[in-house]
């Protein structure tokens, strides 16, 4: 019975290894549940930090990169479970993709110390003992590419070509490609933002739906879509933009959103 949970945790470490390594982020909030105030006792921080001890590529919730803002799929948020009791803390450490499904949930990290933050501190350091354990290390999917046999064609031989002069030419620089996307103003004008199951729809004057907005974990951020367009809209200061790719560029609209 012994060996056979001895390796039972094994291929469970592994499976979890595996999933873990397929995320390019991890996703820190700025609050926990179980606490009233943002990086109370500065226990985000200290995950944040944990998670970068880890070899995760850690960001906060409201610092996210394009890409990921453009795909939240690309990380995994992570989440602390406060199982404290009367005289014991006790913290659980647990991974969930962009739908909510749990990857993975760390080994209970306990602390006796009294003190609030020491006692979560201790806590979520011992935790963290087996997500480090995960040896974490991103691994991109690769996509499959099917290759058609292609019959072979006879060969004729050429006939003898003299060999064109070739002239020097000046050597070119390669352009510098720019990926940051120019920030252009919507011109659809003010809309209006209607409540709808899992999001809003946008409307403008006329009344027209001319966008559908479908909520995310992330708070002020939307997987949007436009006609044939598909992005993003989210709030960046008092902005509302939409991000999206269009002919193989990506491009950034200010919108004008009255919710």
């Amino acid at each position: 019975m012994k060996k056979f949970l001895i390796v039972f945790l094994i291929s469970a470490y592994g499976f979890a290894q595996s999933s873990v390594n397929d995320y390019k982020y991890v996703i820190v909030p700025k609050k926990y549940e179980f606490l009233k105030e943002e990086n109370k006792y500065r226990l985000n921080t200290l995950t944040k930090f944990m998670l970068e001890e880890g070899n995760f590529n850690a960001v906060y919730s409201d610092e996210m990169p394009a890409d990921l803002r453009l795909d939240p799929c690309k990380g995994l948020k992570v989440d602390v479970i406060n199982n404290s009791g009367l005289f014991t803390t006790k913290l659980n450490v647990v991974f969930k993709d962009c739908g909510d499904r749990v990857i993975f949930t760390s080994e209970e990290g306990k602390s006796k110390i009294k003190e609030y933050q020491g006692a979560y501190h201790e806590a979520l350091k011992r935790a963290f003992v087996s997500v480090k354990a995960l040896n974490y290390k991103y691994q991109p999917k690769e996509e499959s590419v099917t290759v058609a046999a292609v019959p072979a064609t006879p060969v004729t031989p050429a006939a003898k070509v003299e060999k064109p002069v070739v002239t020097e030419k000046e050597a070119v620089t390669p352009a510098v490609v720019n990926t940051e996307a120019r920030v252009s103003k919507s011109a659809l004008g003010t809309l209006y933002a209607q409540p709808i199951e899992n999001g809003y729809q946008l409307v403008d004057m006329s009344p027209k739906v001319v966008m559908y907005l479908k909520a995310t974990s992330q708070q002020h951020m939307y997987i949007a879509q436009k006609g044939s367009l598909s992005g993003t809209v989210y709030k960046d200061g008092s902005n509302w933009y939409f991000e999206f790719y269009e002919d193989g560029k990506l491009k950034k609209e200010l919108l004008d959103i009255k919710f």
